[in-house]
């Protein structure tokens, strides 16, 4: 069945920020020592991971390419992180690095949403249930600034 293109759009950026996410939290994931925070990391990019392979999924069901992340995004957002931890990889620092990757999601997902206005209501509601998870992240790393 055909999708609808606003539905194939906003199921694509729900799906690159979850990868987004997800790269993220496996990057440092190796640069975090202590074990609570550690935890905390995995338990995230498991969230992202439901989230990503949910909008996969519906973008299987209608045929539509996946929209996989680019591997020159992935290479800077890789980069961005070891460059920005080189020096601080205090629980403080990464929760400030979080922090920013959530709002650039949460401002990326936004225009996503109001650039598709005519998406169905299974694409808007998990667009909202990622806009959640991000805004509940940023919450939650405020404890450890």
């Amino acid at each position: 069945m055909a999708m609808k293109r606003d539905d194939a759009v906003l199921l694509k950026q729900i799906r690159k920020n979850a990868e987004m996410g997800i790269k993220a939290m496996e990057t440092l994931f190796p640069k975090v020592e202590d074990a609570p925070f550690g935890r905390y990391l995995d338990q995230k990019e498991l969230q992202y991971s439901q989230i990503r392979d949910r909008a996969k999924a519906e973008l299987l069901r209608s045929e539509e390419d996946g929209g996989r992340t680019g591997a020159v995004s992935e290479l800077m957002l890789r980069g961005t992180i070891h460059a920005e931890t080189l020096f601080d990889t205090s629980i403080s620092h990464v929760a400030e690095l979080m922090i920013r990757g959530s709002g650039r999601g949460i401002s990326e997902l936004w225009k996503a949403m109001n650039r598709c206005e005519n998406a169905g209501r299974t694409s808007r509601e998990l667009a909202e249930e990622l806009l959640l998870l991000e805004q509940k992240s940023i919450t939650e790393l405020k404890r450890y600034l």
